[in-house]
C-alpha cells in the first residue's frame, strides 16, 4: 500500500500527517514529505511491512518513547496507526547543505577541508558512542546511514528504525561489505559488530576505499556469495596488513587509497592496521571502541597545519616523516609546539600561522595561530572561555575571548573546555 498527495495518515499521538509528495524510496519502503500541524516533516512508510511487523512496530514505539541518543540522530518522533497492516514513522527533515556519504565516495561531493573531514569522523564516533552508552546497537551500519555537511563536517545519522537493545534481534544482519566477519559467518549483530562496521566507515571516509578491497577482490572474475563470505569474512585481509601483502591496492584502480595512505599521520594508519589485524577480526570484544577512536582522530588532527609557504592544509607529522607540504612540496618546520598535558598521554601540536588548535577530543577549536603586521606569531583565543596565562617570568594574566598572546617559549596556558581545565605550555621545536 502506497500513499497519495493530500492523504491523511493518523498518528499514535493523536495528530495526523498530510502527504505532500514523495521524497524517495528504497528496499523497505517510501519516504514522503508530510505536513504535521503546519510543520514539514518526513514520513517513512513501510508499503510492504517486514515479516516480523508486530515486533518491529513495538520496537519503534520503544525507541520513540526513549528518545534519540543525541541530536545527531534523525530519530523516529511519532508512529502511524496501522492501516491494513501498513505503517510508518515521522522524523525531522534533513536540512539543506548535507550530502549522502556515498556521494563523497564517488567524488560527487567533496569536503571543503581536511578539518571538516576530521570533524565528520569525530561526530560519527560520538553518535555511536552515545548509542552504545544507552544500551542499544545499530546492527546495520553502512555508508547509507549518514548525511554529512561538506562545509563543516557536521553529521546526521539516519535509518534508525533498526536500532534495538544490544543483544536483541532486529531481523536485519547488515549490508554486504560492512558486516563484521562473525556476522558474515552467520552470527547476530551487536555493539561489537557495530564497531567493526564503524571502523570500515571511518577508513572509507579518510581513504575513499574499502579496507579489504585490493588485488584479491579486483582479480575476482565474479563476486559470488561464496567469494563474498571469503573476502569479507573468513579470509578477510586488510589491504595494508604488514604481515600479508597478498591483497595490496592495485595501481590505476585503487587510486584514492594509494594517494592518500602516505599523506595521513602514522597514528591514524597504525590504528587501522591494529583494528583490521587478524587478531581483531577474530576477536570482536578486542575491537577499538568509539571512545578510543576519538583520541586517535584528535592526535591525527593535531598534525593538520596550514603550510607556512603556500597556506594550504597539510599534515606535519614531523617525527614520522611527513616533513613536506603535500601541496607545494616545500619543507615544513614548526618553530614552536603547544604541549598539552592530557590523558592517556600528552600531545604536542605544531604551531604554524593559519592553524586552528583543538584542546579536547572535540569539534570546536579553542585557539587560532595568527600573525601581526610585523609577522610575529600570535595565539588567539577563539573560544567562549577566558584562559589563565603565566608568562615565562612567572607573571599571571587572563586572556579573554578574541584576545591574543605572543607565541613564546615558556608561556603556560590553562584552557577551560566543557567544564574541565587543560594545562599546556609553549616550547621551542628547533
Amino acid at each position: 500500500m502506497e500513499l497519495s498527495p493530500n492523504q491523511n495518515v493518523d498518528l499514535v499521538s493523536g495528530d495526523h500527517a498530510t502527504v505532500v509528495k514523495e521524497l524517495g524510496r528504497g528496499g523497505q519502503g517510501v519516504v514522503y514529505l508530510v505536513d504535521v500541524k503546519g510543520t514539514q516533516m518526513a514520513l517513512k512508510w513501510y508499503s510492504k511491512p517486514p515479516a516480523d511487523a508486530d515486533d518491529f512496530y513495538k520496537n519503534l514505539q520503544r525507541n520513540i518513547h526513549d528518545g534519540a541518543p543525541s541530536e545527531a540522530f534523525i530519530w523516529p518522533l511519532d508512529l502511524s496507526v496501522k492501516n491494513n497492516g501498513c505503517f510508518g514513522y515521522v522524523m525531522r527533515l534533513r536540512p539543506e547543505g548535507y550530502e549522502e556519504f556515498g556521494r563523497f565516495l564517488l567524488a560527487k561531493a567533496r569536503f571543503k577541508s581536511f578539518d571538516a573531514m576530521f570533524t565528520a569522523a569525530m561526530k560519527i564516533c560520538d553518535g555511536f558512542k552515545n548509542l552504545h552508552r544507552v544500551g542499544c546497537s545499530y546492527q546495520d551500519l553502512n555508508d547509507g546511514n549518514f548525511f554529512i555537511s561538506p562545509e563543516t563536517g557536521d553529521v546526521l545519522i539516519c535509518d534508525n528504525d533498526n536500532v534495538v537493545a544490544d543483544g536483541q534481534k532486529s531481523g536485519i544482519r547488515g549490508k554486504a561489505r560492512y558486516m563484521a566477519p562473525e556476522v558474515v559467518a552467520g552470527g547476530l549483530p551487536n555493539k561489537y559488530s557495530d564497531r567493526f562496521s564503524l571502523s570500515v566507515v571511518l577508513f572509507m571516509l579518510f581513504f575513499a576505499n574499502h579496507p579489504f578491497e585490493g588485488s584479491r577482490v579486483s582479480g575476482c572474475p565474479c563476486m559470488t556469495e561464496d567469494y563474498e563470505k571469503k573476502f569479507y569474512g573468513s579470509e578477510a585481509i586488510f589491504i595494508f596488513d604488514p604481515d600479508n601483502r597478498f591483497n595490496r591496492p592495485v595501481p590505476g584502480k585503487h587510486v584514492n587509497v594509494i594517494k592518500r595512505w602516505p599523506i595521513f599521520p602514522k597514528v591514524l594508519k597504525d590504528a587501522f592496521i591494529q583494528e583490521f589485524s587478524q587478531e581483531k577480526l577474530k576477536n570482536p570484544t578486542k575491537r577499538i571502541t568509539e571512545a578510543q577512536w576519538e583520541p586517535v582522530i584528535a592526535r591525527a588532527r593535531d598534525t593538520l597545519v596550514a603550510c607556512p609557504h603556500c597556506g594550504e592544509e597539510t599534515f606535519a607529522d614531523l617525527a614520522n616523516g611527513l616533513t613536506k607540504c603535500m601541496d607545494c612540496g616545500k619543507e615544513l618546520k614548526a618553530s614552536h609546539v603547544l604541549s598539552i598535558a592530557a590523558r592517556p598521554e600528552s600531545r604536542d601540536i605544531p604551531l604554524t600561522v593559519g592553524s586552528r588548535i583543538f584542546i579536547d577530543n572535540d569539534t570546536v577549536p579553542e585557539a587560532a595561530v595568527v600573525k601581526d603586521a610585523n609577522g610575529i606569531m600570535l595565539l588567539k583565543n577563539i573560544s567562549s572561555e577566558q584562559w589563565g596565562v603565566v608568562t615565562p617570568s612567572g607573571k599571571p594574566r587572563t586572556l579573554k575571548p578574541q584576545e591574543i598572546m605572543p607565541v613564546r617559549e615558556g608561556m603556560s596556558i590553562t584552557f577551560r573546555v566543557r567544564g574541565s581545565d587543560y594545562k599546556a605550555v609553549i616550547r621551542n621545536n628547533q
